[in-house]
Protein backbone atom coordinates (compact mmCIF):
# COMPACT_ATOMS: atom_id res chain seq x y z
CA UNK A 1 0.00 0.00 0.00
CA UNK A 2 2.77 2.46 0.90
CA UNK A 3 4.93 1.92 -2.19
CA UNK A 4 2.50 3.37 -4.79
CA UNK A 5 2.01 6.43 -2.57
CA UNK A 6 5.76 6.90 -2.28
CA UNK A 7 6.14 6.54 -6.03
CA UNK A 8 3.47 9.23 -6.47
CA UNK A 9 5.55 11.60 -4.33
CA UNK A 10 3.43 11.48 -1.18
CA UNK A 11 5.37 12.37 1.98
CA UNK A 12 4.53 9.94 4.75
CA UNK A 13 5.49 8.20 7.96
CA UNK A 14 4.97 4.45 8.20
CA UNK A 15 3.59 3.07 11.47
CA UNK A 16 3.20 -0.58 12.43
CA UNK A 17 3.36 -2.59 15.64
CA UNK A 18 5.38 -5.21 13.74
CA UNK A 19 9.07 -4.49 13.22
CA UNK A 20 9.14 -7.15 10.51
CA UNK A 21 6.45 -5.42 8.46
CA UNK A 22 8.35 -2.13 8.65
CA UNK A 23 11.59 -3.88 7.74
CA UNK A 24 9.92 -5.19 4.58
CA UNK A 25 8.71 -1.69 3.70
CA UNK A 26 12.19 -0.22 4.12
CA UNK A 27 13.70 -3.03 2.07
CA UNK A 28 11.23 -2.63 -0.79
CA UNK A 29 11.33 1.18 -0.78
CA UNK A 30 15.12 1.37 -0.85
CA UNK A 31 16.48 4.90 -1.14
CA UNK A 32 12.97 6.39 -1.16
CA UNK A 33 12.01 4.74 2.16
CA UNK A 34 9.96 6.97 4.48
CA UNK A 35 10.54 7.52 8.21
CA UNK A 36 8.94 4.71 10.20
CA UNK A 37 7.83 4.14 13.78
CA UNK A 38 7.17 0.91 15.65
CA UNK A 39 4.07 1.86 17.59
CA UNK A 40 0.70 0.74 18.92
CA UNK A 41 -2.07 2.38 16.90
CA UNK A 42 -3.89 3.20 20.14
CA UNK A 43 -0.89 5.25 21.39
CA UNK A 44 0.65 7.04 18.43
CA UNK A 45 3.99 8.78 19.18
CA UNK A 46 3.11 12.05 17.44
CA UNK A 47 1.98 15.49 18.51
CA UNK A 48 -1.57 16.71 17.95
CA UNK A 49 -2.38 17.95 14.43
CA UNK A 50 0.86 16.62 12.90
CA UNK A 51 -0.51 15.15 9.66
CA UNK A 52 -2.80 16.34 6.90
CA UNK A 53 -4.23 12.88 6.20
CA UNK A 54 -3.91 9.22 7.15
CA UNK A 55 -4.38 5.79 5.59
CA UNK A 56 -5.48 2.76 7.62
CA UNK A 57 -5.22 -0.17 5.23
CA UNK A 58 -6.28 -3.68 6.29
CA UNK A 59 -5.53 -3.05 9.97
CA UNK A 60 -8.58 -1.90 11.94
CA UNK A 61 -10.06 -5.41 12.02
CA UNK A 62 -6.89 -6.50 13.89
CA UNK A 63 -7.13 -3.97 16.75
CA UNK A 64 -9.39 -4.84 19.73
CA UNK A 65 -9.36 -1.19 20.81
CA UNK A 66 -10.05 0.10 17.32
CA UNK A 67 -12.10 3.05 18.58
CA UNK A 68 -9.04 4.22 20.54
CA UNK A 69 -6.99 3.86 17.35
CA UNK A 70 -9.51 6.03 15.49
CA UNK A 71 -9.29 8.58 18.29
CA UNK A 72 -5.52 8.65 17.95
CA UNK A 73 -5.70 9.09 14.19
CA UNK A 74 -8.13 11.99 14.66
CA UNK A 75 -5.81 13.53 17.27
CA UNK A 76 -2.69 13.51 15.09
CA UNK A 77 -4.54 14.78 11.98
CA UNK A 78 -5.18 18.45 11.35
CA UNK A 79 -8.77 19.74 11.14
CA UNK A 80 -10.09 19.14 7.64
CA UNK A 81 -7.83 16.14 7.19
CA UNK A 82 -9.03 12.99 5.47
CA UNK A 83 -8.73 9.41 6.69
CA UNK A 84 -8.74 6.73 3.99
CA UNK A 85 -9.57 3.33 5.46
CA UNK A 86 -10.54 -0.22 4.60
CA UNK A 87 -11.97 -3.01 6.70
CA UNK A 88 -9.85 -5.58 4.86
CA UNK A 89 -10.97 -8.56 2.80
CA UNK A 90 -14.45 -9.75 3.70
CA UNK A 91 -16.25 -11.24 0.69
CA UNK A 92 -15.60 -14.92 0.07
CA UNK A 93 -17.35 -17.86 -1.57
CA UNK A 94 -19.26 -20.36 0.56
CA UNK A 95 -16.55 -23.02 0.34
CA UNK A 96 -13.87 -20.54 1.41
CA UNK A 97 -15.94 -19.46 4.40
CA UNK A 98 -16.79 -23.05 5.34
CA UNK A 99 -13.15 -24.19 5.26
CA UNK A 100 -11.92 -21.14 7.19
CA UNK A 101 -14.69 -21.50 9.78
CA UNK A 102 -13.87 -25.17 10.36
CA UNK A 103 -10.14 -24.45 10.58
CA UNK A 104 -10.55 -21.75 13.25
CA UNK A 105 -13.03 -23.87 15.19
CA UNK A 106 -10.50 -26.73 15.19
CA UNK A 107 -7.83 -24.27 16.35
CA UNK A 108 -9.87 -23.35 19.42
CA UNK A 109 -12.68 -21.20 18.02
CA UNK A 110 -10.82 -17.94 18.58
CA UNK A 111 -13.02 -14.90 18.14
CA UNK A 112 -12.23 -13.24 14.83
CA UNK A 113 -11.79 -10.50 13.97
CA UNK A 114 -10.81 -8.79 17.24
CA UNK A 115 -11.45 -5.33 15.75
CA UNK A 116 -14.16 -3.95 13.47
CA UNK A 117 -16.47 -6.54 11.98
CA UNK A 118 -17.76 -4.57 9.00
CA UNK A 119 -17.01 -1.26 7.31
CA UNK A 120 -20.42 -0.11 8.61
CA UNK A 121 -18.98 -0.19 12.15
CA UNK A 122 -16.33 2.30 11.09
CA UNK A 123 -18.85 4.47 9.23
CA UNK A 124 -20.98 4.72 12.38
CA UNK A 125 -18.01 5.62 14.58
CA UNK A 126 -16.83 8.32 12.18
CA UNK A 127 -20.31 9.84 11.95
CA UNK A 128 -20.34 10.08 15.75
CA UNK A 129 -17.15 12.13 15.31
CA UNK A 130 -18.99 14.35 12.79
CA UNK A 131 -16.83 13.16 9.89
CA UNK A 132 -18.16 13.30 6.34
CA UNK A 133 -18.31 9.71 5.08
CA UNK A 134 -17.81 8.90 1.41
CA UNK A 135 -17.52 5.63 -0.49
CA UNK A 136 -14.24 5.54 -2.38
CA UNK A 137 -14.40 2.27 -4.26
CA UNK A 138 -14.74 -1.45 -3.75
CA UNK A 139 -12.10 -3.87 -4.93
CA UNK A 140 -13.16 -7.36 -5.95
CA UNK A 141 -10.81 -10.06 -7.17
CA UNK A 142 -11.90 -13.42 -8.53
CA UNK A 143 -9.72 -16.44 -9.12
CA UNK A 144 -9.43 -20.09 -8.27
CA UNK A 145 -7.76 -22.25 -5.64
CA UNK A 146 -8.08 -25.69 -4.14
CA UNK A 147 -9.04 -26.58 -0.60
CA UNK A 148 -5.49 -27.83 -0.05
CA UNK A 149 -4.05 -24.51 -1.22
CA UNK A 150 -6.25 -22.59 1.19
CA UNK A 151 -5.35 -24.90 4.06
CA UNK A 152 -1.64 -24.67 3.24
CA UNK A 153 -1.90 -20.90 3.59
CA UNK A 154 -3.80 -21.17 6.87
CA UNK A 155 -1.40 -23.79 8.20
CA UNK A 156 1.58 -21.67 7.15
CA UNK A 157 0.22 -18.69 9.08
CA UNK A 158 0.59 -16.23 6.22
CA UNK A 159 -2.50 -14.22 7.21
CA UNK A 160 -2.88 -12.01 10.25
CA UNK A 161 -5.86 -14.07 11.38
CA UNK A 162 -3.43 -16.93 12.10
CA UNK A 163 -0.65 -15.03 13.85
CA UNK A 164 -1.93 -15.73 17.37
CA UNK A 165 -2.11 -19.49 16.70
CA UNK A 166 1.04 -21.52 17.37
CA UNK A 167 2.57 -23.77 14.70
CA UNK A 168 1.46 -27.07 16.21
CA UNK A 169 -2.14 -25.91 16.67
CA UNK A 170 -2.25 -24.73 13.05
CA UNK A 171 -0.96 -28.12 11.87
CA UNK A 172 -3.57 -29.99 13.90
CA UNK A 173 -6.37 -27.68 12.77
CA UNK A 174 -5.38 -28.06 9.12
CA UNK A 175 -5.26 -31.86 9.40
CA UNK A 176 -8.70 -31.97 11.04
CA UNK A 177 -10.13 -29.62 8.42
CA UNK A 178 -8.71 -31.69 5.56
CA UNK A 179 -10.44 -34.77 6.94
CA UNK A 180 -13.72 -32.87 7.33
CA UNK A 181 -13.51 -31.22 3.89
CA UNK A 182 -12.73 -34.50 2.12
CA UNK A 183 -15.92 -35.98 3.56
CA UNK A 184 -18.18 -32.93 3.28
CA UNK A 185 -16.95 -31.05 0.20
CA UNK A 186 -14.94 -33.48 -1.91
CA UNK A 187 -11.70 -33.38 -3.88
CA UNK A 188 -9.12 -31.37 -1.93
CA UNK A 189 -7.07 -30.59 -5.04
CA UNK A 190 -9.86 -29.53 -7.40
CA UNK A 191 -9.72 -25.88 -8.51
CA UNK A 192 -12.67 -23.94 -7.08
CA UNK A 193 -13.76 -20.32 -7.67
CA UNK A 194 -12.51 -17.76 -5.15
CA UNK A 195 -13.65 -14.24 -4.34
CA UNK A 196 -12.10 -11.46 -2.29
CA UNK A 197 -13.55 -8.01 -1.69
CA UNK A 198 -12.38 -4.82 0.02
CA UNK A 199 -14.56 -1.79 0.75
CA UNK A 200 -12.77 1.58 1.01
CA UNK A 201 -14.05 4.81 2.56
CA UNK A 202 -12.86 8.37 2.99
CA UNK A 203 -13.66 10.26 6.20
CA UNK A 204 -13.24 14.04 6.17
CA UNK A 205 -12.69 15.42 9.67
CA UNK A 206 -14.05 18.75 10.82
Amino acid sequence: MALPLLQAGVHMVGVDISAEMLRRLLEKAGASAPPVAIADATHLPFRDATFGSAVAAHVLHLIPGWRSAIGELARVMRPGGVLIASRGGTSRTKWQNDVRRHFFAAAGDRAWPPGIKTIDDLDAEMRVRSAVVRDVFDIRTEGSASINQLLESLEGGIWSSCWSIDDETRRRAAAATREWARAEIGDLDAARPTLSGWAWRSYALV
